[in-house]
């Protein structure tokens, strides 16, 4: 499908629409002697057909990609304590979804009874509710931070983690589908959703960083991780173990002064940060880590992988305040705060239980050892951190060929 279809104005009879238009339900919510039922709306809604049809019992309606198949809404609401309580629309479930829909997005947004502008329906502010149909299986799509979707064959169910739009507000809602849209593709990604090279964004900045030689320049805002079967079946289909360089005599031209020394704030919880340690410098770090015809095949092997979208030249080594921010997703935690590190909290996302593909990560007894392209004010150093024990810690430049190797990008 190339575009989307979109229509707001009340249904006027109950009736099966063409293929090619839009599924929308309408009507009035009826809040007199209300009763409601394992948290489902009891209010009657009127499609001015004569009679009226149980709200929580499910409305049925063709939607774009369903063709002849009508699909089922059924929305759902909660109670939420307070002076007073109230009710919210809580929660949206879909089914009667035909494997005609695979591959569609679907947009759920809510509106009153006297506007066209929508309700925020959760997160405060966020006015529409997306999900992905990936093959049958249906997870959340762009801004989908603030919402659960639980998947079953043919349906599926949006839950709001903070609903906010009163029920007695919401006089419509409205189903779209179109061609589905990643968070780049609208400038809006989330820790977890696919990145433009077909990687996992794991770290969100408040603020645009400079990412020299990244297409993204000055205004770059996230960093997404290679898969991790990245570097191919010739490394077992995981993070390969490479080596930093076989120089140990001379410095590649990095910036190895600390930064509490060179008029920069620590941008890490650790004082002893060096400037090459920032968020921003994996890339230029990995691009002088051949010097003086030292090798390095992590270098290379970087530099030559072109993820989904050809971008060759734009994957690198993450930095140490890089690596310390995917290590925290690798395990499960909050990222976005350089100034917090790893802990050894949570459970690792390991590539048997989370899949090398949506960027499972080595698991190990011991060691675990990621390699950053930091290195230290000593030549023959540089510096790895632990995904297992979180530890971090400078290892000479040539023996570095035991250390696992994930590669990132800015965008």
């Amino acid at each position: 499908m190339s575009e989307e279809f979109y229509h707001d104005d009340p249904i006027e009879e109950h009736q099966r629409r063409s293929p090619r238009t839009l599924f929308v339900t309408s009507g009035a919510f009826i809040f007199g002697a209300l009763l409601f039922f394992q948290g489902t709306f009891a209010g009657n809604i009127s499609l001015s057909s004569g009679s009226g049809i149980e709200f929580g019992q499910g409305i049925t309606q063709a939607v774009a990609c369903s063709g002849n198949t009508d699909l089922t809404l059924t929305p759902r609401s909660s109670f939420t304590n307070g002076s007073p309580g109230s009710h919210y629309l809580n929660s949206v479930t879909v089914s009667d979804i035909p494997e005609s829909c695979h591959g569609a997005d679907f947009t759920i947004s809510a509106y009153d009874n006297s506007s066209n502008t929508p309700l925020a329906i959760f997160n405060n502010t966020s006015t529409s509710a997306v999900v992905y149909n990936d093959g049958g299986n249906f997870v959340a799509g762009v801004g989908g931070t603030g919402l659960s979707v639980t998947s079953e064959t043919g349906r599926f169910t949006i839950t709001f983690t903070t609903p906010v739009a009163l029920a007695t507000s919401v006089a419509k809602l409205t189903l779209r589908s179109g061609p589905h849209k990643l968070c780049y593709e609208v400038g809006n990604c989330a820790v977890g959703e696919r990145g433009p090279g077909g990687g996992i964004v794991f770290y969100v900045s408040a603020n645009y960083f400079t990412s020299a030689g990244s297409t993204c320049a000055t205004e770059c805002k996230y960093l997404e991780a290679a898969p991790g079967n990245w570097a191919g079946a010739g490394y077992g289909g995981s993070d390969p173990e490479l080596n930093w360089s076989t120089d140990e005599t001379s410095f590649t031209g990095q910036n190895v002064n600390y930064s509490r020394l060179v008029g920069y704030e620590p941008e890490s919880y650790y004082i002893s940060e060096l400037v090459n340690w920032r968020i921003g410098k994996g890339l230029s770090n990995t691009s002088l880590m051949a010097v003086f015809g030292a090798t390095s095949s992590a270098m290379n092997a970087a530099l030559s992988y072109a993820g989904t979208d050809a971008s060759a030249g734009q994957w690198f080594i993450p930095s140490m305040n890089e690596l310390n921010e995917l290590c925290k997703y690798a395990r499960g935690q909050s990222t976005g705060n350089p100034k917090v590190s790893c802990t050894t909290s949570g459970t690792i996302k390991s590539t048997l239980n989370f899949g090398a593909i949506y960027g499972g990560f080595i698991q190990g007894v011991s060691g675990n050892y990621y390699m950053s392209s930091s290195e230290d004010n000593d030549p023959v150093w540089a510096w790895v951190q632990s995904f297992a024990g979180t530890s971090l810690t400078n290892q000479s430049k040539n023996s570095l060929n035991n250390e696992h190797v994930r590669v990132i990008r800015a965008f």
